[in-house]
């Protein structure tokens, strides 16, 4: 570094470092605040009841039961969560300003990022030394270890995991191939921490064998191994994973100069402008918006060309063939439908037999992920729907015709992709899977298209959110009211067949499509507002 570098990066530590160190103080201050206001007080009356006797002492068994499974997937879900974040944000993200007008300039790049990537790796130790914490007191509160005991084998594995997953992260921010290993490893984590949970809510175990695969296949297994084994449970082997952990972090941040220091200036300003975007759509209830922020900054595979697909002649099969041709063009929202669906199907299969509030809770995440499934494949409708005048070039009829069109090619890919785990689950447990698949898939499709010709929220909703008079309330339900409407219809329809505690009830269709016909028809009333009072 020349002296001419360093004059300017004086320079600018000079005359916006106090503002900076002003803002950061004071955000400082308010997380603090609440951490004490909340945490630390319901902490400080844990520990103080810790001394006089275990206030969970009566759970401890189920406690004991959990542990193995609910820590694992804990730590996954933390680790996906920074993860897919570094695809397309990262954990070293410039102000915009920073990034359009100091990476051009010879400046050096460690200086400049590092106060970025320390800011990250600090909020990751802070996530980490909460869960750390609050693990160990739920430890010591049910009696399962003493206090000390309980912070040693949870807190320092925790922030070794938060340290390893910020050295993770900016290596999936520099180099593509981790990036696109992450991308296959969110898929299959998903379906893990999903499996994991469905078995938490209905109180089941893993094998033995299976248990000891969880444990070991990385750092969320890793550092759960320390803890499972102060509570008293079977973790062989656990002073090695612990020292496995301490090596991996140790390894992964060595480096980490040199990664930070070559980011492309390139990527550096892609995710700062795709943060601010993404920021502003959140801020302006602009949900589409923020969407294709983080999507355009992903770095997405390009479309494929499929050219097998011929041009058919006749405007009305265009359509089927155009939502085709998307679908097969982008594989990874095939791929992406495929999980979510796989992920509602093996919640679904968990519920069957189950009652009560477990019941109700998994029925309805297997209901948000069909209709997420659902969402995936609309990708075409929100096309259209973002500039309603461009389909009409080539669509023979109206709008409100065009918007029912693009319903046909998710529904038949839905319906055949589910048949395949819902005929089995039929013949096996004697549920009417394919009955309720039947029944609400079109139900979902519908709700996810009504939300696809979403119109922007009025001036109105705006300044009612701004002012905190419910506007926010109001705006989330409009732009969610379609998907709401269809996993309501679904839990109606479905909840009581599939729990077993009716299973002579009304059929799933008989519920769904009457709901589904309504939801179309709101559909057609927002794509012929849309265009506004010329509508063809």
């Amino acid at each position: 570094m020349t002296s001419d570098d360093a004059a300017a990066l004086d320079w600018l530590r000079a005359h916006r470092g106090k503002e900076r160190r002003r803002r950061f103080g004071y955000r400082a201050y308010v997380t603090a605040l609440l951490l004490v206001s909340w945490f630390g007080l319901y902490g400080a009356g844990l520990v103080a009841q810790i001394d006089r006797g275990g206030p969970f002492a009566d759970h401890a068994d189920r406690i004991r039961d959990a542990l193995p499974l609910a820590v694992p997937a804990l730590a996954l879900t933390a680790v996906c969560v920074a993860l897919a974040d570094a695809l397309w944000r990262g954990p070293v993200t410039l102000p915009r300003a920073d990034a359009d007008w100091l990476l051009p300039m010879p400046l050096p790049r460690w200086r400049l990022l590092r106060p970025w990537l320390l800011l990250s790796a600090a909020l990751l130790s802070l996530v980490g030394l909460l869960a750390g914490l609050g693990t160990a007191l739920v430890v010591a509160a049910a009696r399962l270890a003493g206090l000390g005991t309980s912070l040693l084998a949870c807190v320092p594995p925790a922030l070794c995991l938060a340290l390893l997953t910020a050295a993770g992260a900016v290596a999936v921010e520099r180099y593509a191939p981790a990036a696109r290993t992450v991308r296959l490893f969110l898929g299959p984590a998903f379906l893990a921490v999903l499996l994991l949970v469905s078995l938490l809510l209905r109180g089941g175990t893993l094998a033995a064998p299976l248990q000891t695969v969880l444990l070991w296949s990385g750092p969320w297994g890793w550092a759960a191994q320390p803890m499972i084994a102060a509570a008293g449970l079977s973790a062989p082997g656990w002073q090695v994973a612990a020292a496995l952990l301490l090596c991996c972090t140790v390894a992964s941040l060595l480096p980490l100069r040199h990664l930070t220091g070559s980011l492309p200036a390139a990527t550096l300003r892609t995710r700062s402008h795709a943060a601010g975007r993404a920021v502003a759509g959140l801020v302006s209830f602009d949900l589409r918006t923020a969407w294709q922020a983080v999507a355009a900054a992903s770095g997405s595979q390009p479309p494929r060309a499929w050219r097998r697909l011929r041009v058919p002649r006749h405007p009305l099969v265009a359509v089927l063939w155009r939502d085709a041709l998307g679908l097969l063009s982008r594989p990874q929202r095939l791929i992406t439908a495929a999980l979510l669906l796989g992920g509602a199907f093996l919640t679904a299969a968990v519920t069957t037999g189950t009652d009560g509030t477990s019941a109700f809770v998994l029925l309805a995440a297997a209901a948000s992920l069909a209709v997420a499934a659902a969402g995936a494949l609309l990708e075409p409708a929100r096309l259209d729907a973002d500039d309603p005048r461009r389909g009409l070039l080539w669509w023979p009829r109206s709008a409100a015709s065009l918007a029912l069109a693009h319903a046909v090619a998710p529904t038949v890919a839905l319906l055949l992709a589910g048949l395949a785990p819902a005929l089995p689950l039929t013949l096996a447990t004697d549920t009417p899977a394919a009955t309720v698949l039947t029944g609400a898939v079109p139900l979902l499709v519908a709700g996810a298209l009504l939300d696809a010709y979403r119109p922007p929220p009025s001036a109105v909703l705006l300044h009612r959110a701004m002012t905190g008079s419910g506007g926010t309330v109001l705006i989330m339900l409009r732009q969610s009211a379609g998907q709401a409407i269809a996993i309501l219809g679904t839990l109606l329809a479905a909840g009581r067949t599939l729990t077993g505690t009716s299973p002579d009830g009304m059929p799933a269709p008989l519920v769904c499509w009457p709901l589904a016909a309504a939801l179309l028809a709101w559909t057609t009333r927002r794509a012929r507002a849309a265009l506004g009072p010329d509508t063809r």
